[in-house]
């Protein structure tokens, strides 16, 4: 008697530490549509039979330690399984083994699962803590953490991008992708993308997703990063030759965030700098050789200016213009000849005239003084001169 005294308690105290479940891991995150594996072990007295076994979940009003049981995930009578679980789980159904499976998770799902077997006589044991699971809804979304948590992001600051859903995110290394304006980024595979030190390059839209999956894909969000304008240049319009008497247009292109608000235009001619405009782009209706010259322009934001590279301006004459100037001037000089000549004709005739006028009779005698009549005006007497031999001497004077 002394000795049954004895050991009764022994053998209670083990038949109780011998009842146990073991859960691993204590807390599950996963994607909806997915599987989830809880893995289970448990411990009961040798002597003993089990009766039932079953997994459970506590409704939402209940209390989540295990202490009430809500509905039946899985039972070994599958008449007492929910109907939400109902061939959607797997029991692993070994000796210890209390591992379940339970497929197509959904955002109902969510909560804390307990495992609870019952052996003969009317013993019963309930592991406690449990599993709680976390189910993971889709799609992932992209938050921002900023360096300055209630102002812009700018030029130097660091930023990080974090992949989620709602609830939970599930840890998969090297699975996600991460995308920026829709190409793919790949150095980026984790679930955080980090960006010590973002530029102007870094400005665009980004998502990201598993790599396993397409639909997974996040909702694009916008990485606004402020900078001053980047790249200025001058786009002349029409391109090519410029001919004097057409139109043109100078436009002032620059990349900014926010976008420019203030242009201005300058010209460089012979050492000196002009401002010519302050709008965008710098129009010249009728361009003509005073237009040639050196053009730059400066955008300017809230987050500083730029200015553009200097383009020369050079006005070509067009070939009619030129052939028609070419005529004038010949014509020009044809007629500054002629009129030399006329001059220098009339000079040299009043050179010419004597400035005192011979006398009538003298000049009469000088020139007729080798008249002599005709043999045949001699017999007649005439009233008339009818002909005349006129014999004039060798003489170089003017007469």
């Amino acid at each position: 008697m002394f000795y049954i005294c004895t050991l009764l308690p022994l053998l209670l105290s083990a038949a109780v530490a011998s009842l146990s479940v073991s859960y691993h891991p204590k807390s599950i995150c996963v994607l909806e549509r997915s599987s989830v594996d809880f893995s289970c072990t448990f411990d009961y007295p040798l002597y003993s039979t089990l009766e039932t076994t079953r997994w459970f979940k506590p409704l939402a009003h209940q209390k989540q330690d295990g202490t009430q049981i809500g509905i039946s995930v899985y039972h070994s009578n599958t008449a007492e399984i929910h109907q939400l679980y109902k061939n959607r789980t797997a029991y692993a159904n070994q000796d210890r083994n209390c591992s379940l499976q339970i497929h197509n998770v959904s955002k109902s799902d969510n909560g804390m699962y307990f495992f609870r077997f019952e052996y003969y006589y009317h013993g019963r044991y309930t592991g406690p803590w449990g599993i709680h699971l976390s189910v993971a809804v889709l799609p992932f979304r992209v938050t921002v953490k900023k360096q300055k948590e209630n102002g812009h992001i700018h030029e130097g600051d660091s930023v990080t991008l974090t992949c989620g859903t709602e609830n939970c995110t599930p840890k998969q290394e090297n699975k996600f992708a991460w995308f920026k304006n829709q190409r793919l980024i790949p150095e980026a595979t984790d679930n955080v993308f980090h960006i010590s030190s973002v530029s102007h390059h870094d400005f665009g839209n980004y998502s990201c997703g598993l790599k396993t999956s397409s639909s997974t894909s996040a909702d694009e969000i916008l990485l606004d990063i402020k900078y001053s304008p980047k790249n200025v240049e001058i786009a002349v319009l029409p391109s090519g030759k410029i001919r004097e008497g057409n139109s043109l247009t100078l436009i002032c292109m620059s990349n900014a965030n926010p976008s420019v608000t203030n242009y201005s235009w300058f010209l460089i001619k012979e050492a000196k700098v002009s401002h010519i405009g302050l709008d965008r782009e710098f129009s010249i209706k009728s361009a003509s050789q005073k237009d040639n010259g050196q053009y730059f322009c400066t955008a300017k934001n809230d987050m500083g200016s730029q200015n553009s590279s200097v383009i020369a301006l050079n006005v070509e004459v067009t070939v009619h213009q030129t052939v028609l100037l070419t005529a004038t001037a010949v014509f020009l000089f044809l007629m500054a000849v002629i009129f030399g000549l006329i001059i220098r004709r009339i000079q040299f005739t009043s050179k010419k005239q004597p400035t005192e006028q011979t006398p009538a009779t003298t000049v009469t005698e000088e020139i007729y003084e080798n008249l002599r009549k005709s043999q045949e005006s001699e017999g007649k007497n005439y009233t008339s001169v009818v002909y005349a031999d006129l014999s004039l001497p060798p003489s170089v004077s003017d007469r």
